[in-house]
This record gives C-alpha cells, sequence and structure tokens, in this order.
C-alpha cells in the first residue's frame, strides 16, 4: 500500500474544520501570507502560501536553497504563525512542480502579493497529514489530525 496525496480542496472537502483554520493563519489578507516550510535537507524557510480554487501553491525563487532541497526530496511540511491564542495548524508530505503553463497562469492570478517572478519554479503542496491544534483553555489542548487514505 501506498500512501495517498490529495490537493488542498479534496483535503478541505473531508476535513472542513481543520482546513478553515489552516487557510485562516496561512491566507491572511492584508496582513500577509506566511507559513514555515521544512524539508527535508534540512532547511527552513518563510514562505507565502498561495491559494487557488483546487490547490495549495508555493513559487520559489531560483536562488534559494528551498528550490533544490524541494526538486531532489520533494517532501515538505508547512507550518503556519502560530495564531491568537497559541492556535497551531500544520500540512505534509511531497510537493509536485507544475509544468503546464494554463495551470502556472492561474497560481500566478491567484497570487496576493508583489514579491514573485513569474519565472520562478511553482510547486504543488499535495497533502497526506494535517494537524490542528486549539487550545480551549490555557491548560487544555484539544488535537485534530486528518490522515488521507492509503491507497
Amino acid at each position: 500500500m501506498r500512501e495517498a496525496l490529495v490537493r488542498w480542496d479534496d483535503f478541505a472537502e473531508h476535513a472542513p474544520a481543520i482546513a478553515e483554520v489552516g487557510k485562516s493563519l496561512l491566507f491572511r489578507v492584508g496582513q500577509g501570507e506566511v507559513g514555515i516550510l521544512a524539508t527535508v535537507d534540512p532547511h527552513v524557510a518563510s514562505v507565502c502560501p498561495i491559494f487557488t480554487a483546487v490547490g495549495s501553491y508555493l513559487s520559489v525563487s531560483d536562488t534559494t536553497p528551498k528550490l533544490a532541497h524541494l526538486r531532489s526530496a520533494g517532501r515538505y511540511a508547512l507550518h503556519a504563525m502560530v495564531g491568537a491564542d497559541d492556535l497551531e495548524f500544520q500540512i505534509r508530505r511531497r510537493v509536485r512542480e507544475v509544468e503546464e503553463a494554463a495551470e502556472k497562469r492561474g497560481v500566478h492570478a491567484a497570487i496576493q502579493f508583489d514579491s514573485y517572478d513569474p519565472q520562478h519554479p511553482i510547486f504543488e503542496l499535495l497533502i497526506a497529514y494535517a494537524l490542528c491544534v486549539t487550545w480551549p483553555t490555557a491548560a487544555e489542548s484539544h488535537k485534530q489530525s486528518w490522515h488521507a487514505a492509503t491507497v
């Protein structure tokens, strides 16, 4: 058996409460869209996630080490910046480099920030696992996790 990988829209359909928290932390219109990307090489970097109707993506500069890391191992964990009341969110598994011009145009149209180059590579974040942690009280955490089905 191998682990299933899903796009953001499939994840959101199957785990809407977790996806809602994640998108609210990763995509704050007017405040910046920033997450922390970890790769297996190991490397940790700030990134600006991009959301389209179906997927979550990254535009990656060709001068950053994360490009080589994503291309070589293809695995990632994306953590949202901690939200109000220590709200936490993470997704992880594999990236897919986008090659098709129409899909790239769709991603570029969804970008909400100015600091990108349309020539930079784009990666879709395919999801196999998600975690959301809320804190109803200072002493009590509530963890919700989601796993894609195995096929």
